[in-house]
């Protein structure tokens, strides 16, 4: 079989296996061979049978070989692309043969070897009386302009005008492809940064393509006034004011047109173009925050003066175009709620799709680059107006308060804006409608997590009974509702919010929530839980069967633990009782199937009874040893080994349980947990080790598992936990637990939370080698503290101390590293914590140079912290929101703090 005949086969759809097994055979060998390949494929492009699949191959070809071949080669590869392009009828054929050429333009332009046929060809069939070459020609110049960069500047101009005069091209499919390329090279401009230029051409691209998006709105052409609007889109996030012509004046018309566009009935309700004109309002808000919030006269205003008097731009009442953008854009984020048929997604998240999805997301990024101000008012109305008529907020504006909860939080947590917010969540928390359940549920998480702190120190007085019915329902929901979508998508937002306030909460100010939320927590892990069964106390008994699903009680397991820890000693007058109940549980391996698994459950009823032994070792780390059952402690570290050394990944969930447990442990029993040191330890070091290999191997794909994740930042909580708690007993296993830390803080492909937990877990990791085989209390904290030379006599100590020295200095160096080089702001935080105490203790170990070193980091750090306030003044700044801001901020003021530590 010759290259033609296996081309042939290969072109030609179904066919015997067989031969095409020989003709992919055939067909791969010529391509890989530059010699050959070349010339076949060329002489291949003439055929009409084969010249689409001759197209792509020739692209992998030349993309593959271009170093390598001869000036003729390439000049015949350019040759007869352009002329099969110019004989290309068929749409999938000439899309291909672009694709080539746009190939070969670019390799030429990289390497200096012109293609000067290129452009004249290109120019002649733009102007040809057949579409498909008109099509064709527009369409890789296009395409040209992104790929060959800079070497197109000349032509921009020149390429703008001819591809507006294309967007009345009698020819519908040339039409939108001078769209995009308008578009496209809105973007090239924006690369190219030459103010005059953008001056000049980027208020003729938005003219037209305004002008584009109004015609064929009118035709209601749906897919017309889509690639109309993305090229807006496109055009107006340049971040040049340049762009809408002098004095913004061809703003206005941008914004009432994509508004125009995103609310009219004629369109599609949930097709591209509504959406995508969102989107371009939210590149607008992102790009010119400045100008849309910059006042203007009215309109109506202006020359409409009582008689007598005329009143002019100056004296007219003044408005905003962001005024009149968020109500309508506002009606359109409200207009629908939450979609039920999508639950089951992370934490809940599941909300409609097309325009009204695109709307909450261009009110986010509203909410991110404009005053609360300009936003808030149009979010919180349609709040108190439901309170002040006694109903339930829609879920429409629920929605909306989720959307921007998390650029105004810290105005949302302003007297009376929060106490009203919170009312309105609440109301909607106990409405019969499930929307407004869940949409309640959505808002409440993004509260807990954008204004946590200001909501729990400000008005726990209204936050706690809204987290305690919050709590309540979700488990009821759990018990009765079962797998249900609507169930699902409020129980687990739900749950997300309880973390984050706990992680905000001082232990007092959550000691009110207890005798609320223990009940139910409680009831759902153990089997099943009603409102009416709060009455009978914290130890409900256990159902037979279990009403709740096995996910459902690890979950309430889960949050229990979460208020645990966050309440402290506040949690003891709860404590015997709920280890008294989770011991049970623990016991019987999870109780029942309780509605069984499907699909969803990633957790079975296995799983139920570490969650069980983690929610214990919590308990009892919070109050104290005492609260714990006779031989409760010893079970306890006896089933997390057990469950360490089993080995298997079927077991995630069971070891991240049996890390927790250790770790929670550590702070308890201290120097009494040494016989179960080296086991914990090794294990947890064996974990990260595995998870960094993982991460390593996947790359930036990261396919890293949900349980994985979640254990191998157990296991790093637990060897930080270990090593500050247990003192000299770790010193044996020290430099593994440090090797294991070390490795996953510094790994760029671990997760940042992993990353993050290991570097947080170094903070106190040099404990050990200044404390004394001694005891503890030696100083108030637990330990006492030994010179670094201490020894007996027979030089032995003074190999320790050096050993110590050493091991101090190169934690040091590797937390400096990583506040100085990690390009990740919370890896560089959570470094920067850690290397102030780490610093320290090397230096009462000795080693005078690890605080220079930190010093030098600390030095480094505000540094970088300057020029990146410099960028960001620049208008540098991303889409990370408000969150993401704050911790350079924090990143900036722990450096200070180093420095003035170290002196």
């Amino acid at each position: 079989m010759d290259f033609p005949s296996a081309l042939a086969i290969l072109a030609s759809p179904g066919g015997h296996a067989v031969p095409r097994a020989e003709a992919e055979s055939i067909v791969q060998a010529v391509v890989n061979d530059p010699s050959r390949g070349i010339q076949a494929l060329c002489h291949a492009l003439e055929c009409d049978g084969s010249r689409r699949l001759a197209a792509v191959l020739l692209s992998t070809a030349a993309a593959r070989h271009w170093s390598v071949l001869g000036n003729d080669a390439k000049a015949a590869m350019r040759q007869r692309t352009l002329a099969a392009l110019s004989r290309a009828e068929d749409r999938a054929e000439m899309r291909a043969l672009v694709h080539a050429a746009d190939i070969l333009a670019s390799r030429s332009a990289d390497d200096g070897s012109p293609w000067h046929e290129l452009l004249p060809a290109l120019d002649d069939a733009a102007k040809s009386a057949r579409a498909t070459h008109r099509e064709a020609a527009v369409l890789l110049l296009g395409s040209i302009v992104e790929s060959t960069g800079a070497h197109m500047n000349d032509h921009h101009a020149a390429l703008v005008a001819l591809f507006a005069a294309h967007l009345d091209d009698p020819g519908w499919e040339v039409q939108q492809v001078a769209t995009r390329a308008l578009g496209t090279t809105a973007l090239a401009l924006q690369r190219r940064g030459d103010f005059l230029v953008v001056a000049d051409l980027l208020p003729r691209i938005l003219a037209a393509c305004v002008d584009a998006a109004a015609r064929r709105l009118d035709r209601s052409d749906d897919e017309g006034v889509a690639v109309a609007t993305e090229a807006i889109a496109a055009a107006a996030s340049v971040d040049s004011d340049a762009a809408f012509g002098p004095d913004a004046s061809l703003l206005p018309r941008v914004v009432d047109v994509l508004v125009g566009v995103g609310t009219d009935p004629r369109l599609c309700l949930d097709g591209r173009a509504r959406a995508a004109a969102f989107d371009a309002l939210g590149c607008l808000a992102a790009s010119h925050p400045g100008l849309l919030d910059e006042p203007r006269p009215t309109a109506a205003a202006v020359g409409a003066g009582t008689a007598g008097t005329t009143v002019t731009a100056v004296t007219a009442p003044t408005t905003t175009l962001a005024d009149e953008i968020m109500p309508r854009l506002c009606a359109a984020a409200a207009a629908a709620g939450v979609d039920f048929t999508a639950a089951g997604r992370a934490e809940g998240e599941a909300e409609s799709g097309g325009y009204a999805a695109a709307a909450r997301s261009t009110l986010r990024r509203f909410s991110l680059h404009l005053p609360p101000a300009v936003v808030l008012p149009h979010v919180v109305a349609p709040l108190d107006a439901a309170l002040i008529a006694g109903a339930a907020p829609s879920p429409g504006a629920l929605a909306c308060l989720a959307a921007v909860t998390e650029g105004c939080a810290s105005d949302l947590a302003e007297d009376p804006i929060a106490s009203n917010v919170i009312a309105a969540v609440a109301a909607a928390m106990e409405s019969t409608d499930p929307a407004s359940k869940v949409a309640a549920a959505l808002a409440f998480k993004e509260l807990a997590e954008h204004a946590g702190h200001a909501l729990t120190e400000l008005f726990s007085h209204a936050v706690i009974p809204t987290l305690v019915a919050a709590i309540s329902l979700a488990v009821e929901h759990e018990t009765e509702g079962g797998r249900g979508d609507a169930a699902e998508s409020f129980v687990a937002p739900t749950h997300a919010a309880a973390s984050a306030l706990c992680a905000n909460f001082g232990s007092d100010e959550i000691a009110p929530a207890l005798p609320g939320v223990i009940p139910p927590l409680l009831g759902g892990a153990l089997g099943g839980w009603r409102r009416g069964d709060g009455a009978r106390g914290v130890h409900p008994p256990i159902r037979v069967p279990p009403r709740t699903n096995p996910r459902a009680r690890a979950r309430c397991l889960d949050t229990l633990e979460r208020f645990a820890h966050a309440a402290a000693w506040e949690f003891e007058p709860f404590a015997s009782d709920v280890v008294a109940a989770l011991a049970t549980l623990a016991t019987t391996n999870g109780g029942g199937g309780g509605g069984g698994t499907d699909d969803r459950d990633d957790e079975g009823v296995a799983a139920v009874r570490f969650r069980a032994l983690a929610a214990m070792a919590t308990v009892i780390a919070a109050v104290g040893e005492e609260s714990a059952p006779p031989g409760a402690v010893d079970s306890i570290l006896s089933s997390a080994t057990l469950a360490l050394s089993a080995g298997s990944s079927e077991d995630a969930v069971a070891r991240e349980c049996a890390f927790r447990c250790f770790g929670r442990l550590a702070t308890v029993l201290e120097r009494s947990l040494a016989p179960w040191l080296g086991g914990a330890i090794a294990a947890a070091a064996a974990t990260l080790a595995a998870a960094a290999e993982a991460a390593e191997a996947a790359g930036f794909q990261r396919a890293v598992s949900t349980g994985g994740f979640n254990e191998s930042i157990a296991a790093a909580e637990a060897l930080g936990a270990l090593v500050n708690s247990c003192g000299f007993a770790t010193r044996p296993h020290l430099a593994v637990a440090l090797a294991a830390l070390g490795r996953a803080a510094s790994s760029p492909s671990s997760p940042v939370a992993l990353r993050v937990a290991s570097a947080r877990s170094l903070e106190f990791s040099l404990r050990p080698l200044e404390e004394s085989d001694g005891g503890g209390g030696g100083d108030g904290d637990g330990y006492e503290k030994s010179a670094p030379g201490d020894g007996d006599g027979d030089g032995d100590g003074d190999a320790a101390a050096a050993a110590a020295r050493d091991l101090a200095a190169e934690t040091v160096a590797l937390l400096a590293r990583l506040v100085t080089e990690d390009e990740e702001p919370e890896v560089a935080l959570a470094a920067a914590t850690s290397l102030e105490e780490s610093a320290s203790a090397a230096g009462r170990l000795g080693a005078a140079a690890a605080a220079a070193t930190a010093a030098a980091a600390a030095s480094a750090l505000l540094d970088g912290s300057a020029r990146c306030q410099a960028g960001l003044a620049e208008g540098e700044g991303g889409e990370d929101g408000e969150d993401a801001g704050t911790v350079f901020f924090d990143l900036e003021d722990q450096a200070r703090r180093l420095k003035k530590s170290l002196g």
